[in-house]
């Protein structure tokens, strides 16, 4: 798992990881405020609507200013020995990405959510000197 992160981050480059990172925390915050927009309409609550709407431009204003900039810095990216560099830190993030799929999926089994796959997965766990040491490091995980 982790030679794939390491191969997914050369690949893609850290910039445009950092990219796909932040579009994917903007559509997360994005659906939540329509959520919260659908429900203040329902509700009848205009303050709360119209402070969600406020947000909601605010958070597209800057992920516009944001993904406008990654593109520039992606643009520099592909400079020679910037472009290597790149990769090199994308390989890092991958890693760094696996390890932390990696901590939620065992937090997740840890507390049970995956039922008897999630047994399975903490005995596996706990038999491997390096994961447990890993996990000594989770802050998910129940202590």
């Amino acid at each position: 798992m982790i030679l794939l992160g390491a191969r997914i981050g050369y690949a893609i480059g850290i910039t445009k990881g950092i990219s796909h990172l932040i579009a994917l925390i903007v559509t997360v915050l994005t659906l939540m405020l329509i959520l919260m927009l659908t429900a203040s309409l329902r509700a009848g609550q205009s303050r709360n609507t119209v402070i969600t709407l406020i947000i909601l431009v605010i958070l597209g204003s800057v992920y516009g200013v944001v993904k406008f900039l990654l593109k520039s810095a992606r643009k520099v990216s592909e400079l020679p020995l910037l472009h290597q560099l790149d990769k090199l830190a994308g390989a890092l993030g991958g890693i760094l990405w696996f390890f932390i799929i990696y901590m939620v999926m065992t937090a997740m089994s840890y507390r049970g959510l995956f039922g008897s796959f999630g047994t399975m997965v903490v005995a596996d766990v706990e038999k491997s000197v390096l994961l447990t040491f890993i996990n000594k490091f989770n802050i998910l995980i129940p202590r």
